[in-house]
């Protein structure tokens, strides 16, 4: 083990978010573009994704990984592309709201947008097919590290319980340098199928 991946296991998970915070923000422009532009060429080859119909990523925001280079062309393919919309009440839960090229859009109370469609046009996370997270770093065993605001792990609470979880598929998107030795899980974190980066595909469970 290096002495990078030695301190960085040592590292708090609050520590371990402002260390991978700012590399991502580090990332020049072109850096950026080339690993959404290259992390596109994974996504869509990934197995079974032809047979979704109903996909969710989320806008690139603090040095993220940008998924819309491949929503953009799986709308071109016919496919629907949702993104994340805060529910309301006091519970941190997303729902789930469709969006193409001419969608209009309102930022939430963290200045993020969001697709501005009707309540009865939102979905829950277990009518998607594929599901597509942002992190802030993962462990060679497929576990996520997120922003700590909790909204992720409310939302797909409700997948931990079911006997046969079938969807959505949840796949965690990052860059390579965002992987670490181990992280610390909780009772309450959800497994991911897999997790992608520029460098490829990370499969942990079928």
């Amino acid at each position: 083990m290096s002495l990078e991946s030695w301190l960085l296991a040592k590292a708090t998970k609050i520590q371990l978010r402002r260390v991978m915070r700012c590399r991502r923000r580090a990332l020049s422009t072109d850096q950026q573009q080339t690993a959404g532009d290259t992390l596109s060429t994974h996504l869509l080859r990934l197995p079974g994704l032809a047979g979704g119909q109903r996909f969710a990523g989320y806008l690139a925001n603090d040095g993220e990984i940008d998924p819309m280079p491949a929503l953009m062309k799986l709308i071109g393919r016919g496919r629907q592309c949702f993104l994340p919309i805060i529910a309301p009440g006091r519970r941190p839960k997303l729902l789930f709201g469709a969006f193409d090229s001419n969608s209009l859009f309102a930022a939430n109370r963290y200045g993020i947008p969001e697709p501005q469609v009707g309540a009865n046009e939102q979905l829950k996370a277990s009518e998607l097919d594929w599901l597509f997270l942002p992190l802030v770093a993962f462990d060679r065993s497929g576990n996520r590290l997120g922003m700590g605001g909790g909204f992720y792990d409310a939302t797909l609470e409700v997948l931990r319980h079911r006997r046969y979880w079938m969807r959505p598929r949840l796949v965690g998107l990052a860059h390579e340098f965002q992987c670490v030795d181990r992280l610390d899980i909780d009772n309450w974190d959800v497994p991911l199928h897999g997790i992608v980066t520029e460098s490829g595909y990370h499969s942990y469970r079928e």
